[in-house]
């Protein structure tokens, strides 16, 4: 079963918290609320880190080759992120018409 340990628990208790995290997911708390966990080797390999929402907006992340190979048959130079570049949208029309209103 999960065990909740508090922070003063799991230093005091390090090696015990090690030893039940290679059974099971061991919950880490602070003050009553969730400040992390620890998990096994075995989950932790298979946890895939995710992009952050700052990389998926800047394209900072990887396709898998099947989707690269899909996106070959799709119109235009799409993949190639790393040549946009943002601009600032043309607010200036709304402004005007705001302060005509």
């Amino acid at each position: 079963m999960t065990r909740r340990w508090s922070v003063q628990e799991a230093k005091a208790n390090f090696s015990e918290l090690l030893r039940e995290a290679e059974k099971e997911p061991q919950i880490i708390t602070r003050h009553g609320k969730v400040v992390g966990v620890v998990n096994g080797p075995e989950r932790a390999a298979q946890a895939e880190p995710k992009p952050s929402v700052l990389e998926l907006l800047r394209g900072d992340f990887q396709f898998s080759p099947e989707a690269r190979a899909e996106a070959q048959d799709m119109p235009g130079d799409w993949l190639n992120r790393a040549e946009l570049t943002l601009r600032p949208a043309p607010f200036s029309e709304l402004e005007e018409e705001e302060a005509a209103s």
